[in-house]
Parts: structure tokens; C-alpha cells; sequence
């Protein structure tokens, strides 16, 4: 299988099931681990020399949404991570938040609560599974393209 044929069949239906049911932790993984898989694949077709996990470590640094998947998924798997780089800390969690939304929080009232999912880094910080998901998406477009890999992305429901 090629990556684009990886990145069709696996990676893109799995990112527009969650992005349909955004509030879904398993959804949320599932994706992660789909674009997650992606370096893997796209090793094994540039058929290089070497262990995979150094592609990976240069592809995390030129591209940073790509290595918070990776810590995202390893972390959803293995638990807390040992490695002294990893940028995140675990997988997906639901957080309630509060935002002013148009037709639904009323003027001078109390914002309106919502679930959204984020990855906490190691420092303690959040960032929204959405933002994550899609930088990944661009980033594995530039490295696509980068590698002469032609292709139309469907980023979040758009042709890219």
C-alpha cells in the first residue's frame, strides 16, 4: 500500500468521522493513530536504511503537530512516556469549557459550556484535539509534497 493510498483509505476517513463526532475520545484517538501510522508507511515505500524512529525524530523537529501526534499515540498506548523529548503527556481527554457562542449564549448572561477534547503537554498546557488534528493534517501535506507525493488533501470536510 502507498502512503496516498494509506493516507485515502485509513487516515482522511478516520479524521472526517471524528471531526462529525468531535467530542468522541476513541474517534479522537483512532485519528491520531491513523496520521500517526502515516510515518510508518511512508518509510517503508522510501525504503531507507536504518530505524524508523530517527525519520521520525527529524520529521517531529521540522514539523512539530507531527510529533505531538506521535507522543499523543504512544502515550495512548504505552501510558506515561519515558522518553526524555516527548512533548505530550497523554492521550485525548473531554474538558468542559465556557465560550460566548451566536444564538446560544445570551447577552450579558453566563457563556455557554461545551465539551471539547484536548492533549495536555508535559507542561501543562492544553491544546484542542481540532488544532492538533488539523496542523498534522497540513504538515503531512507539506511533507507530501516535499517527497514529490502529488496528492488532494480532504482536510476537515475541505480539498486542500
Amino acid at each position: 500500500m502507498t502512503p496516498d493510498e494509506f493516507r485515502k483509505e485509513y487516515v482522511e476517513p478516520a479524521v472526517e468521522l471524528w471531526r462529525v463526532n468531535n467530542t468522541v475520545t476513541h474517534l479522537a484517538a483512532n485519528s491520531i493513530a491513523q496520521i500517526d501510522a502515516l510515518a510508518d508507511i511512508v518509510w517503508i515505500a522510501q525504503g531507507r536504511p536504518g530505524e524508523v524512529s530517527a525519520f521520525r525524530n527529524r520529521l517531529g523537529l521540522k514539523e512539530p503537530a507531527i510529533a505531538i501526534i506521535r507522543d499523543a499515540c504512544d502515550s495512548h498506548k504505552h501510558g506515561n512516556l519515558r522518553r526524555k523529548d516527548h512533548i505530550s503527556g497523554e492521550r485525548p481527554a473531554a474538558v468542559t469549557r465556557a465560550g460566548f457562542f451566536l444564538d446560544h449564549s445570551f447577552i450579558g448572561g453566563p457563556p455557554t459550556r461545551y465539551l471539547a477534547l484536548v492533549i495536555r503537554k508535559v507542561d501543562g498546557t492544553e491544546q484542542d484535539v481540532s488544532d492538533i488534528l488539523s496542523d498534522a493534517m497540513h504538515a503531512w501535506r507539506r511533507e507530501f509534497s516535499r517527497l514529490g507525493y502529488g496528492a488532494n488533501w480532504l482536510i476537515f470536510g475541505q480539498q486542500h
